[in-house]
């Protein structure tokens, strides 16, 4: 594990490819008039996704909040399940599918349909993929048979794979991001989500411009917290 000598408690930050620092990252939140409810420093090197259980309980659950609006940082199972749970509604954005090829003529994931009650996925030609297996990831995997696929003619838009099978992962917590989704694509999602770049975006720009928070300026979790006792 690689350690800054003058600051233990910092992580290392990668910005672009070439560049790594020492840092800190900042949790914060505000209110729908761009009042800050809570921030609170961590390490660099930990992702957002990791840092929000904590950030949560300690600064904003207090508030009971109904919806929370956040970037797609915090677009994971685990997040919203816990929030749902809550009685409250994670306003995510839109995110570009994983593994999405560049090749217009592939099927888009819209296209493979989940079968609750079957435990399983329709795709073109209305063949099926079956439950295999569940990682230790908790990712339920799906495939399909290689003797009905081998001969399709929508091989090639459904998998490159060398072994023409297909094979869809799916979290054992997806329904929560599916119902983060369908509210995402409703009328009160859609503008919730838009007064983000007028509340929280511009404290960001803010801290960044004018309290000097565009880098990491001081030693120790406590001084980038700013707190007094």
């Amino acid at each position: 594990m690689i350690q800054s000598t003058t600051d233990s408690v910092s992580g290392l930050f990668h910005k672009g490819n070439h560049k790594e620092a020492y840092a800190y990252s900042i949790q914060t939140s505000c209110d729908k008039n761009g009042w800050i409810l809570g921030y609170k420093a961590y390490p660099a090197n930990l992702h957002d996704s990791t840092t929000f259980p904590s950030f949560f309980n300690e600064k904003l659950e207090k508030y009971q909040p109904e919806k929370i609006v956040m970037d797609a940082g915090y677009k994971i199972p685990s997040i919203a399940k816990e929030l749902v749970d809550k009685g409250i509604m994670p306003v995510l954005p839109y995110t570009k599918p994983k593994g999405r090829r560049n090749d217009k003529e592939s099927f888009y994931p819209k296209q493979y349909k989940y079968d609750q009650t079957n435990d399983c996925y329709i795709y073109s030609e209305n063949k099926i993929l079956l439950y295999s297996t569940t990682n230790r990831e908790g990712y339920r995997i799906y495939k399909s048979k290689k003797s009905l696929c081998e001969n399709c003619p929508s091989l090639s838009k459904c998998t490159k794979s060398k072994s023409k099978v297909k094979v869809i992962i799916r979290h054992i917590r997806q329904e929560y991001i599916d119902y983060c989704e369908w509210y995402r694509l409703t009328k009160s999602g859609k503008t919730e989500y838009k007064q983000r770049k007028e509340t929280i975006e511009r404290q960001f720009g803010s801290a960044k411009e004018y309290h000097s928070y565009r880098y990491t300026n001081m030693i120790g979790r406590a001084k980038m917290s700013m707190i007094h006792r």
